[in-house]
């Protein structure tokens, strides 16, 4: 069921596209981006296409849990309108100004992983507008069911999605967390898939400090809560540090890292004051990605460095789970995060996108890192990057790509299945309207 003010959207967007044509199209959008790319990009000349207006709910079925929804809707929308009802999306990313259509077009994930996989495992039917213009609809079983499992980690490059209809499940106003602390790596690993297999959690997740610092958090739904914690005074990944049980409203456990934006706002000085005095609508990761990004412009006409001495890793890789203590202990041997904790999470994919070939229905570990860390080696840049990626490959794994990927051409096709997207490039984009995945993903070396 699509409502006839989208109807009309779409109209307008075909009308301001006009017919198909062979140049390269960029599209504008009122949200934040959610891509790091250490180095930035400069942008070429152009067709700007904007999708700022593909941003409502659309329909929410009761009956069938599901909701349909325009491309650049965030999470916030989404958790608002579906709490509302009793209902979450199958996974909702932890930063509200992340939007339907990139986490499923990039991969997006959260602590329900372990159940439902990543964001593109609970789409069921995509509207999607290729690069040359056109706009199709894809399901998993229809004409173009292979452009609908290519979207996933497709980044924008077979096309974009305008309506996405997706799987909800059952809610409650509250979410109780319990965190668990081990001095073992590998009684923490062994502990963390006790629970995924006994499956009595609505929520897994982990953050590690050291070898001897690792924690565990299993959170459920509840009606009830005997007291809530403030996340906005109180910053959430601290916490398992000092209580072993606290109480969150679900919106503000889905959003729990939103406040600090993960553990990249500093704590000392100016923003201890605007922690304490800032309005809420100001502590999200989109307002302090938009003053970062407005200080570093800034700095940058000064001529002033202010990260010197230090480098971005921004990442998260994924590996099969026998292989996970081995990533673990690679990370805390060779990575100095200087008190700042590592995110662990078990993932179960439920299918295999052509573009993202995990397998499906099979444990995996996703550690993630989100932070500056002092720069090691002088003579070479993103040095944390480019080991911690080898050593994921190695291990079998692959890496998530809305952040900077050091690799050859060879090694990437390897990975992401190279050879189908091009024919999939050929058969979506047969004029290069937008860039390749490898071009857009990929740093200079």
């Amino acid at each position: 069921m699509t409502q006839p003010a989208y109807q009309q959207r779409l109209q307008q967007l075909k009308y301001a596209i006009g017919p198909p044509s062979h140049q390269k199209i960029r599209i504008k959008k009122r949200t934040t981006s959610n891509l790091f790319r250490y180095q930035g990009r400069q942008p070429e000349a152009t067709k700007v296409v904007s999708l700022q207006d593909f941003n409502h709910i659309l329909h929410l079925d009761r009956h069938a849990q599901t909701l349909e929804v325009e491309g650049l809707t965030t999470y916030e929308q989404i958790v608002d309108e579906t709490l509302a009802h009793g209902f979450l999306p199958t996974i909702a990313p932890e930063l509200k100004h992340i939007t339907i259509g990139g986490a499923t077009v990039g991969i997006g994930i959260e602590s329900a992983g372990y159940r439902y996989g990543f964001v593109h495992d609970g789409l069921m039917e995509a509207d999607v507008l290729l690069p040359e213009g056109r706009i199709i609809t894809c399901t998993a079983d229809n004409a173009y069911s292979d452009l609908f499992h290519a979207l996933p980690n497709s980044y924008g490059t077979l096309g974009y999605i305008l309506r996405a209809k997706i799987k909800l499940i059952p809610a409650k106003p509250y979410v109780q967390i319990r965190h668990t602390q081990f001095n073992q790596v590998h009684d923490y690993l062994e502990a963390m898939k006790k629970a995924v297999e006994l499956a009595q959690a609505n929520f897994i997740e982990g953050l590690f400090y050291n070898p001897h610092e690792l924690y565990l958090t299993e959170a459920n739904f509840t009606k009830s809560a005997p007291q809530l914690d403030d996340i906005y005074q109180n910053i959430y990944y601290k916490t398992a540090r000092q209580k072993a049980e606290m109480f969150l409203p679900t919106k503000q456990y889905i959003f729990r890292y939103d406040p600090d934006w993960f553990w990249n706002v500093p704590e000392t000085g100016f923003y201890w004051l605007f922690r304490k005095l800032a309005p809420l609508k100001m502590r999200s990761s989109g307002f302090y990605n938009r003053y970062t990004t407005w200080k570093n412009k800034l700095y940058k006409i000064l001529h002033i460095d202010a990260d010197e001495g230090t480098e971005q890793l921004i990442q998260d890789w994924e590996v099969p789970w026998e292989q996970a203590e081995n990533l673990v202990h690679f990370a805390l041997e060779n990575v100095d995060l200087q008190d700042q904790p590592w995110v662990a999470l078990p993932i179960i994919p439920s299918q295999s996108p052509t573009l993202y070939p995990l397998q499906a229905h099979t444990l995996y570990f996703n550690l993630g890192c989100y932070c500056l860390t002092p720069k090691p080696r002088e003579d070479e840049d993103f040095y944390y990057t480019k080991r911690l990626d080898q050593e994921c490959f190695r291990l079998g794994g692959l890496k998530m790509l809305y952040s900077s990927t050091f690799i050859d051409k060879k090694t990437f096709d390897c990975l992401y299945n190279g050879a189908a997207y091009d024919r999939l490039k050929q058969k979506y984009d047969p004029h290069h309207c937008a860039p390749t995945l490898f071009d857009k993903a990929v740093e200079n070396q």
